[in-house]
């Protein structure tokens, strides 16, 4: 980007504003015959657990800490048996970032 201002984009404008620009709405979709008709076949089960199901189990050597932030993004912090590796050497009451 060479330039510091910006271009008119008059077609941006007709698209964040249709109430001005668009017309009525029409009478809506119908769906075709094809689309109404079961689909053949069994419905395949999940055998892993939800996301939702994960976060109400708590990890041994972690811990919740909370919210944070404006997006009120989960956080959490982890103590040193929760690290891989060879001998840590924070005693696991001491809980790290992570």
């Amino acid at each position: 980007m060479d330039e510091t201002r910006q271009q008119d984009n008059p077609s941006a404008h007709r698209s964040f504003h249709p109430a001005e620009h668009a017309g009525d709405r029409g009478r809506g979709r119908t769906k075709s015959a094809e689309e109404t008709k079961s689909v053949p076949g069994e419905t395949a089960k999940s055998g892993s657990a939800r996301g939702e199901e994960y976060a109400e189990e708590s990890e041994e050597g972690r811990q919740d800490t909370g919210r944070r932030g404006r997006s009120q993004r989960p956080s959490g912090s982890k103590d040193a048996s929760s690290y891989t590796g060879v001998d840590p050497k924070d005693p696991p009451s001491r809980h790290r970032p992570g």
